[in-house]
């Protein structure tokens, strides 16, 4: 029992606890039941469901229905390629909660786009591309 005593506070000394004794990843509550990429909401339902838009689509639009978050934040990260266009914060304030946002389509904006629903610990919890042409 020493021996092993010893050889933890040696780690800890030495600073590699953490990579000796790993703990497992905590996994977040909250799911994402349903997604859409859009063109309209109506009645707090996707419209116009697509991977592909006109780069004259005016505005597109994140559908998500997120479980087990009430109360809790979640935000919809706006992706070209790999660089962020735009973070939109969501409140959920039920246990089943169906939310949206939206991005405007500008001129230039086009190619391979993503969004991803990222919990207050950044786990990405579901992630959809898309493309505009």
């Amino acid at each position: 029992m020493k021996k092993v005593s010893l050889l933890i506070a040696l780690a800890v000394m030495m600073g590699v606890a953490g990579a000796v004794f790993a703990q497992e990843e905590k996994k977040s509550s909250i799911t994402v039941s349903a997604s859409a990429v859009c063109t309209a909401i109506a009645d707090r339902m996707p419209e116009g469901t697509a991977t592909e838009f006109a780069k004259d689509t005016p505005k597109i639009y994140y559908w998500t229905k997120i479980e087990g978050a009430e109360g809790a934040e979640v935000k919809h990260i706006w992706y070209v390629g790999e660089t962020n266009i735009g973070e939109v914060p969501l409140k959920i304030t039920t246990p089943s909660f169906r939310t949206w946002s939206s991005k405007t389509v500008y001129p230039g904006l086009e190619g391979d786009l993503s969004v991803a629903v990222v919990d207050a610990e950044g786990n990405v919890l579901k992630k959809d591309t898309f493309q505009i042409k």
